[in-house]
């Protein structure tokens, strides 16, 4: 009651303190037009009363819309305090879209929940790690709704310059949800943590993106280091066919004698009297044969030859310190803030002069200290796929029509030989489990299993890094899977990448551009 008194009070005070002003200025006008004095005071003095005027009538607005604000207040009273609910609602306005560019497939939005409008995720937990959303969603700092915030907040046109919370900008992906999906619940039916990613071979679009991680993780697809396994064999067998080294038989015993205490075995310790290197190497994957040619391949190139292949394909050799950077932009964007939080660490290989044989050899078979990304892979891929030609990765759909020219890293005729190879691990080799997925498609799959042996004890991390081949048999899309502690690369990794194939050979884009129906947020 003393509150409401002491309001009164001072509001009366405060009226009567503006009248008396008021009143002052209305006669020192009076008089100074009687007067005919200079007209430079008469009209500051103008301008003070229309200022008082203003400010009066606004006020008097507020007073009069009191119990609306008041109301108001206590609607929005369980986002706390009504200020940072403001600020937090107008944190990211625009719609983020997929590949398609249709409102009713949209990554981010906005729906009505209980009469609530709020920001909609359609991938939900699976687009979390990338695109935003999903739980804790305010501790993630990578993802494309932060990095991408000042597009997003972009008022859409002049009329929309002055407003408080403007509509935004809406920002178009090259991510499509309906494959990230797919990819999503793969990933989760196999139990295991870990990535999948694909990428259109011909301009290095991402398509799809699904990885498993907390909150505080970054994106395990993009930024955590992992060991190839096998898969970086396909880099082996691209230097030995870029440098002429022909195609000829080599045993494949079960071990190898590297030094006189070491020996590196076939997996399962298989063994082939002889295989035709290095095409049938790769479809079996023998670890022996990879060892072989990577000796020889020393011995007759030189260790500065085979680094310099590597540094080309994108695996950048280093002695010392771990290189923290890539040579060129990984990303093909226009926003800065994605450029230096998403750039991946380049894939790297440690090369001493001084390594003994052992070391060596683990490095010929992904082992040794090889690190890789499952995007930096895939982006090796994309160029094998491309004919050699390796394009920075596009995740903007804008940025389509401003790929920069691609930078060739091997022959046409390399590829062409790497995938015939690659095709031949799902036919006969080593990802051969997966075959009767595919029967009755007219879409295709080739790649590269990787075991990769990195905890004593414990079961090995699994890769399939591939191709899918669509109607015409021309490469597609890029296809990397990995799976922690998954065993096999040709067991689950590899059924993952064919269930993608099945998905695509079904899938049907729809028209660009539909509209989405108003709908409650689910």
């Amino acid at each position: 009651m003393l509150d409401t008194l002491l309001n009164w009070v001072l509001r009366a005070a405060v009226l009567l303190f503006a009248a008396g002003t008021l009143l002052a200025l209305f006669r020192w006008l009076a008089q100074a037009f009687r007067e005919k004095r200079e007209r430079w005071p008469v009209r500051i003095a103008l301008g003070m009363l229309l200022l008082a005027v203003v400010y009066g009538a606004g006020h008097a607005r507020l007073l009069m819309q009191a119990e609306e604000l008041n109301e108001g207040r206590l609607k929005y009273a369980r986002f706390g305090d009504p200020r940072m609910a403001e600020i937090n609602r107008a944190e990211v306005r625009g719609w983020i879209l997929d590949c398609t560019g249709r409102d009713d497939r949209a990554l981010a939005r906005y729906g009505v929940r209980e009469g609530e409008v709020e920001r909609v995720y359609a991938l939900g937990e699976g687009g979390a790690n990338l695109v935003g959303g999903g739980e804790d969603a305010e501790l993630r700092d990578y993802t494309v709704e932060r990095l991408h915030a000042s597009q997003l907040r972009r008022p859409l046109d002049f009329s929309e310059a002055g407003e408080l919370h403007p509509a935004g900008t809406d920002l178009q992906l090259t991510l499509c949800a309906e494959p990230t999906l797919q990819a999503w619940s793969l990933l989760q039916q196999s139990g295991r943590p870990g990535a999948v990613v694909v990428q259109e071979v011909t301009t290095g679009a991402l398509v799809a993106y699904a990885a498993t991680g907390t909150a505080e993780q970054p994106p395990l697809g993009i930024k955590r280091y992992l060991i190839p396994g096998s898969v970086f064999k396909l880099a082996l067998s691209a230097i030995w066919w870029e440098n002429s080294m022909g195609d000829r038989e080599m045993p494949c015993p079960a071990q190898i004698q590297v030094t006189p205490t070491r020996a590196i075995r076939n997996f399962e310790s298989h063994a082939y009297p002889s295989l035709e290197v290095p095409r049938e190497m790769l479809i079996v994957s023998c670890n022996t044969q990879a060892i072989a040619m990577f000796f020889e391949m020393r011995q007759r190139l030189g260790v500065q030859a085979v680094a310099d292949a590597l540094r080309s394909y994108g695996f950048l050799p280093y002695s010392d310190d771990r290189p923290t950077e890539g040579a060129e932009p990984f990303w093909n964007t226009g926003s800065a803030a994605w450029e230096r939080r998403m750039t991946p660490p380049p894939n790297a290989v440690r090369i001493l002069n001084r390594f003994d044989r052992f070391e060596w050899g683990q490095i010929a078979i992904g082992q040794g200290p090889v690190d890789v990304t499952p995007v930096g892979v895939s982006r090796f891929l994309q160029a094998i796929g491309n004919a050699g030609e390796m394009l920075p990765v596009t995740l903007e759909r804008e940025r389509l029509a401003r790929v920069p020219p691609g930078r060739r890293i091997m022959s046409t005729e390399t590829t062409i030989k790497l995938m015939e190879a690659m095709r031949g691990v799902v036919d006969e080799g080593t990802a051969v489990s997966v075959k009767p997925r595919l029967e009755g498609l007219q879409w295709g799959l080739g790649g590269k299993t990787g075991t990769a042996d990195v905890r004593r004890g414990q079961r090995p991390d699994g890769w399939f890094a591939g191709l899918i081949f669509g109607p015409d048999d021309r490469p597609k899309y890029t296809v990397v899977v990995y799976l922690d502690q998954a065993g096999q690369g040709g067991r689950l990794p590899a059924a993952i990448a064919a269930g993608m194939v099945r998905f695509f050979a079904g899938w049907d884009p729809g028209p660009a551009g539909a509209e989405a129906q108003p709908e409650e947020a689910g």
